[in-house]
């Protein structure tokens, strides 16, 4: 994975040199005009995760720093995916997807107890966890503004979000015994968004974008706020491919009622995303 995300920099840096002996037969960045772009990138995230899994017995649970607490991962390289097709009168239409998924794990000695889903983590005790999300993005939008340079619009849609955390480790029983033991919780849920996007090329080979979705909702088993943006540069090496640096920021700040869950999560991805793009 370094490897690849080091090569795509390499390519990134070289590519100018390139540019004066590529055939122009564009005004402006072809992302503009074309139908299709797709885009395949890294991802180096800055990781937040908080959850907090009450006792459906209880609310004496208290938000998990999985960081601090457990060891985990506060930064993670994973895949990120997107693709938007422009159709209609001028392109106006448009339809987009991305794609993006983090696992991460740790393990740590407690120093003081946790409690979450009813059982308690002594202090002391060597605890394991980890956190995992998986997100599809679903979105249509209409253009606004639309030229040669320009191209404005907004939209809605959906995230499919999928959630899990988990704890394991021994759990007190009293305050002598101990009985390994492992706490899983999680949900799946589609949440509608609106968004709005902006793409300017001040050249022929440069498209500065940006994008946010945004929701506040109370819907199926999640009541909360999720936002995920994006602003980044491209620059177009060949008339078919580009090359792309961008920063994401993805967050999900809320509250689960399900029947094996009744909990919240406060958790956020952020960081730079280098990708190849293509356009036709």
């Amino acid at each position: 994975m370094r490897k690849l995300f080091s090569s795509c920099l390499a390519a990134m840096i070289l590519a100018p040199l390139s540019a004066p002996v590529i055939a122009q037969d564009y005004e402006y960045h072809p992302a503009l005009s074309d139908n299709f772009t797709f885009m395949v990138g890294w991802m180096r995230s800055n990781n937040s995760f908080k959850v907090e899994a009450e006792s459906l017995v209880d609310d004496d649970a208290t938000y998990v720093d999985f960081q601090d607490s457990l060891g985990v991962d506060d930064h993670s390289t994973l895949w990120n995916a997107q693709l938007r097709y422009k159709f209609g009168r001028e392109r106006k239409w448009s339809v987009f997807g991305q794609y993006f998924s983090n696992k991460a794990d740790g393990d740590a000695v407690l120093t003081e107890d946790i409690e979450w889903d009813g059982d308690i983590y002594r202090e002391g005790s060597l605890v394991g966890g980890g956190v995992k999300m998986e997100i599809w993005r679903l979105f249509f939008g209409r253009s606004l503004i639309k030229n040669k340079q320009h191209d404005f619009g907004i939209g809605a849609g959906v995230h499919n979000l999928d959630v899990s955390a988990y704890l394991e480790g021994d759990v007190g029983i009293n305050d002598e015994d101990f009985v390994y033991q492992r706490d899983e919780v999680g949900f799946s849920q589609i949440l509608p968004n609106i968004g709005a996007w902006w793409n300017f090329s001040p050249a022929r080979r440069w498209l500065i974008h940006a994008r946010v979705d945004w929701i506040s909702a109370d819907i199926g088993d999640y009541d909360g706020t999720m936002w995920n943006t994006t602003v980044g540069v491209n620059f177009q090496a060949w008339r078919h491919v580009g090359f792309d640096v961008y920063w994401q920021y993805f967050n999900l700040n809320g509250g689960a009622e399900k029947d094996d869950w009744r909990g919240s999560l406060d958790m956020t991805y952020s960081g730079p995303v280098v990708s190849m793009t293509f356009s036709w």
